[in-house]
């Protein structure tokens, strides 16, 4: 996952609960946790090695949902969250089943995205890079970096800008030339007030993938940031002749067009692009300098 440097805009969807299709997963959804976990202990002793890595994921999730409970976590951004955490116990005895998963299915991704998922919505964010780290270590699929870079996007959306610079960090030193790695680092120290620090992370970023819209335009809001306004305006120009639907950097038009206003002084071009890209609660050029737009022919 990506992270575009606005005000920051992020996806993400990490897959923590039962799967889909699982007689386990329909019993916890119901709240038949004792039901659920008698049937996946039935598992742990199965021939089958598929029936017994079931076993630990289920009875991860049975001990997280009897120790489920909403926590409020600051941030580094000046505020915090509710969201879903579990009790220390639960933590503890999920672990031990995700860890033993781990050891019995090293290739199955979806317990190691399990793992992290517990450390981050803990707070344990230490724990979550050591974790990474043995991650990595461990799983070879082609897919493992997309999958740890959903983390990175997780981890900005929670505000949680220090976390997620240390976990980008943990990725740059194994996937040291993926420009989604370098310029996630560089958004985090955006996001940290830390936009010199930024600047290098979204220059290397750009020069990795000079057509990566979501790359050039970080590089572009850096500079706006330093008040380069030259630039910006350069970068932020391009990002949006590479992506003229936004479809890859939403929210950037509109954006541009408050740059274009504020920072390069052309009320009637900005009053235009805002029209054509900003909410009508955002489309200020035209009423604070009273401009006028003549209709196209």
């Amino acid at each position: 996952m990506r992270i575009l440097s606005l005000v920051c805009v992020l996806w993400l969807s990490i897959p923590c609960s039962a799967q889909n299709g699982n007689d386990w997963g329909k019993l916890l959804n119901e709240k038949k946790i004792k039901d659920a976990e008698a049937l996946c202990t039935s598992w742990t002793a199965s021939p089958q090695l598929g029936k017994r890595v079931e076993a630990e994921k289920c009875l991860a999730n049975v001990e997280l949902a009897k120790g489920s409970q909403l926590n409020i976590m600051g941030n580094d951004t000046g505020g915090g969250s509710l969201g879903q955490s579990y009790t220390p116990e639960a933590i503890k005895a999920a672990l031990v089943h995700l860890n033993k998963g781990i050891q019995i299915a090293p290739q199955d991704l979806s317990i190691h995205e399990m793992r992290l998922y517990v450390f981050e919505s803990a707070g344990m964010f230490k724990e979550m890079e050591t974790a990474l780290e043995d991650s990595i270590s461990i799983y070879k699929g082609a897919d493992a970096l997309q999958a740890w870079l959903a983390f990175d996007a997780e981890l900005a959306d929670m505000g949680q800008a220090r976390a997620g610079l240390n976990f980008a960090e943990v990725l740059n030193r194994h996937y040291s030339h993926s420009h989604d790695v370098v310029g996630n680092i560089g958004a985090f120290h955006n996001m940290l007030g830390e936009h010199d620090q930024a600047l290098p992370f979204e220059q290397e970023a750009a020069a990795l993938a000079p057509t990566d819209p979501l790359d050039v335009w970080n590089l572009g809001w850096t500079y706006n940031y330093l008040g380069q306004t030259a630039e910006a305006d350069k970068w932020m120009s391009k990002s949006i002749a590479l992506d003229p639907t936004g479809k890859q950097a939403p929210g950037s038009k509109c954006l541009y067009a408050e740059f274009v206003d504020t920072k390069l002084h052309q009320p009637e071009r900005a009053c235009k692009l805002e029209k054509a890209s900003c909410e009508p609660d955002r489309q200020k050029a035209c009423t604070k300098h009273s401009v006028a737009i003549t209709p196209s022919k």
